[in-house]
């Protein structure tokens, strides 16, 4: 038996939203995915959530298979 995919024709509508997360000793800045940013603040309900804006994907230029060239030894 044979199954056959096919990849899905809809676009991702999944945005890079950047944004300070306070955590117990410190506040980092870090980026999630999301549609529209609003679901952010409930992703993180132990923790402070501020200054969320939509950024440019900071993973856009990273291969997304992960494989490299393997190097030679010197």
């Amino acid at each position: 038996m044979v199954i056959k995919t096919t990849p899905d024709p809809r676009p991702s509508t999944q945005k890079a939203w950047g944004f300070n997360l306070k955590l117990e000793k410190k506040t980092i800045k870090t980026f999630v995915y999301s549609d529209t940013g609003k679901d952010i603040e409930s992703r993180f309900l132990n923790h402070k959530v501020t200054n969320i804006k939509e950024i440019d994907d900071p993973l856009d230029s990273v291969a997304s298979t992960g494989w490299k060239k393997k190097s030679k030894y010197s």
